[in-house]
C-alpha cells in the first residue's frame, strides 16, 4: 500500500510535467520497463546488495535513452537516490491508470460462461460509455459463473447478473410477501 501511495505522487509530479502526446509515450515506456522486471535476471539484479545503485540507475537509464526525455531520466535518476527503483512496475500502472482518466478512456472484462459475439460486447461497451460519459472498451472472458459479470477497473464499475443471486432474491421477495 505505501508503494502505491509513493508511487502516486511521482505518477502526479511526473504528469503535471507532460503533454498529451508525451503522457502516452511515457505510459508505453514505463510499461515495457515493467516488462524487463517480469524477468527473473532482471529481477535478481535489481534486488542484489551486491550491486551499486548507481549501476542499477545507469541500467535503468540505458533502456530508456531512446526516449531523449529529460523527465523520465531526471525521474528515475530521483527514484534511485532514493533507492526506489523496485517501483518501476507500480509506477507503471499508476501513471496508465491516471492517463485512462485524463483521456476518460478505460479497459474492462466482460465474465460469462457462453461466448459472446463482438457487437454484444461493444454494444455493452458503447452503452456503458454512455453512462459513465467515457469511452469504454470489453473483452470478453469466458468464466465459470452462471451469469454475466462486467469489470472496469478505472472507473470502478462492477455490474453483475447472475442466475443464483436472481433466484435467492425473489425467494426472498416472495418470503417477505407472505
Amino acid at each position: 500500500m505505501r508503494e502505491a501511495m509513493i508511487a502516486k505522487r511521482y505518477a502526479q509530479s511526473l504528469i503535471s510535467m507532460l503533454d498529451a502526446t508525451s503522457l502516452d509515450n511515457t505510459v508505453e515506456l514505463f510499461n515495457l520497463l515493467t516488462t524487463a522486471f517480469n524477468d527473473a535476471k532482471f529481477t535478481q539484479i535489481m534486488n542484489s546488495n551486491d550491486i551499486a545503485t548507481a549501476a542499477k540507475t545507469s541500467l535503468i537509464l540505458s533502456m530508456v535513452e531512446n526516449s531523449k526525455s529529460s523527465e523520465v531520466n531526471n525521474l528515475i535518476k530521483l527514484m534511485g537516490e532514493n533507492g526506489r527503483l523496485s517501483l518501476i512496475p507500480a509506477l507503471a500502472k499508476e501513471l496508465s491508470n491516471q492517463a485512462s482518466a485524463i483521456k476518460r478512456t478505460y479497459n474492462g472484462r466482460i465474465y460469462s460462461q457462453s461466448t459472446m459475439d463482438k457487437a454484444s460486447v461493444d454494444a455493452i461497451a458503447l452503452d456503458l460509455g454512455k453512462k459513465t460519459n467515457s469511452t469504454v472498451a470489453l473483452t470478453h472472458v469466458t468464466s465459470l459463473n452462471d451469469g454475466v459479470r462486467v469489470v472496469v477497473d478505472g472507473l470502478n464499475v462492477e455490474i453483475d447478473f447472475s442466475k443464483s443471486r436472481l433466484n435467492a432474491q425473489i425467494v426472498e421477495h416472495i418470503l417477505k410477501a407472505i
